[in-house]
């Protein structure tokens, strides 16, 4: 058997290869990030493998850029390997090669994780769950965009109007942006009459009367001890940040219309689990992908990284550490999101809480003590195609 690894970047691969003795078969080569790239990387493994299931190719799961040459080389019909970084660098450390690092013996080093490692080979996604991951990923990244930005109006009103905190229960709500969306800061709120205030807020609220908070933001706009120089560049960017946060949840809103009939078209059964959300539950599928992967629920574990770390020194042993956090941070999240909700609201996830609660852990702790619980059950969801059963 051959074991050839690619070294992926964003433009230049280089092939490398092993045999089973673990010496080099071949000086690595270099190919492009293009279809005649390809074709030169499978004729370099032509020659050293006399069939294609003589040779098995491994590649890091580099950002996005190992996926054109992942494809080229399946449709080819050769046998791939995905490979996680972190076993790379544990034979990079093997090996001592911690301090020697260039494109050429990382082709090597790949191709000997793969000959003295475990590895099961990598399959694409189906369109729907590709598409699934798609827009799961890009709802995560559309919230974080909208923290962002709420970070930096937060800022701007400590500084121009720090009196407009408190005045409404959530700054962000719909009268809030309302308002701060026409007149955010006491200048411009100067040269508005207190019934368009009313008028803004009342439409905001959906037909309930906002005199009251109308008042109370001329007052406080009135007596405000907020900073003024730059109050009208200050004001257009917080106008500007409203609009951009108007902009976001309305991707979000049309991506979870998305994400739902998707979820409900690929596996709807995720959602027999109580507390796990459309989206929450929704990123977990798209995370794992084909469940058959994972020949355990204690893979799917790892592949979280919520395992616990082990440290262990002669007969001394500690376990119950900080979590690995290698593999999946996506899918870390959305289980520790859905152990939230799941442990409030199963009776049976609940007595699993507590009693890790009694035990002296935190709540942090137990609760990804819940989240390792739930891998078994929707893994045993996703492999038998059954519901959930409480078994509280």
């Amino acid at each position: 058997m051959i074991y050839a690894g690619v070294d992926i970047a964003k433009a230049d691969h280089v092939v490398g290869a092993v045999g089973e003795t673990g010496d080099e078969v071949a000086k690595p080569m270099p190919f492009k990030n293009s279809k005649e790239g390809f074709e030169r990387c499978v004729a370099w493994l032509e020659g050293v493998a006399e069939t294609q299931d003589d040779v098995v190719v491994g590649m890091e799961a580099t950002g996005h850029y190992w996926q054109a040459c992942f494809s080229y080389l399946t449709s080819c019909g050769y046998r791939v390997a995905v490979i996680n970084p972190m076993q790379v660098k544990a034979v990079r450390r093997l090996k001592s090669l911690s301090k020697v690092k260039n494109d050429r013996i990382d082709s090597v080093v790949i191709a000997e994780t793969l000959r003295i490692g475990n590895f099961d080979e990598t399959a694409l996604a189906t369109d729907e769950l590709q598409s699934l991951k798609t827009l799961t990923r890009y709802r995560q990244s559309l919230k974080e965009q909208i923290a962002a930005v709420k970070t930096h109006v937060v800022c701007l009103m400590d500084t121009y109007f720090p009196e407009y905190d408190g005045i409404f229960s959530n700054m962000f709500g719909k009268a809030s942006l309302a308002v701060l969306a026409k007149c955010p800061l006491p200048a411009d709120i100067a040269r508005v009459r207190e019934s368009t205030l009313e008028k803004i807020v009342t439409e905001a609220s959906h037909g309930r009367s906002g005199a009251r908070q109308a008042a109370k933001i001329k007052e406080r706009a009135k007596a405000s001890i907020g900073f003024t120089l730059g109050s009208e560049a200050a004001s257009f960017e917080i106008r500007s940040y409203i609009s951009q946060i108007g902009f976001l949840l309305a991707r979000i809103a049309e991506a979870d219309g998305r994400i739902a009939v998707l979820l409900e078209a690929i596996e709807p059964l995720i959602l027999t689990v109580p507390g796990i959300s459309t989206t929450t539950g929704a990123q977990i599928v798209a995370e794992i992908g084909d469940v058959s992967r994972f020949k355990n629920a204690a893979a799917i574990v790892s592949y979280a990284g919520i395992n616990s770390s082990v440290n262990q020194s002669g007969k001394f042993e500690l376990e119950g550490g900080s979590i690995t956090k290698h593999g999946s941070p996506y899918l870390r999240r959305a289980l520790y999101l859905a152990a939230q909700g799941a442990y409030r609201l199963d009776p049976g996830l609940r007595a699993f809480y507590d009693k890790k609660r009694s035990e002296g852990k935190c709540h942090r702790v137990a609760v990804m003590a819940v989240a390792r619980k739930l891998c078994h059950i929707i893994y045993a969801i996703l492999r038998d195609q059954a519901p959930f059963e409480s078994r509280g």
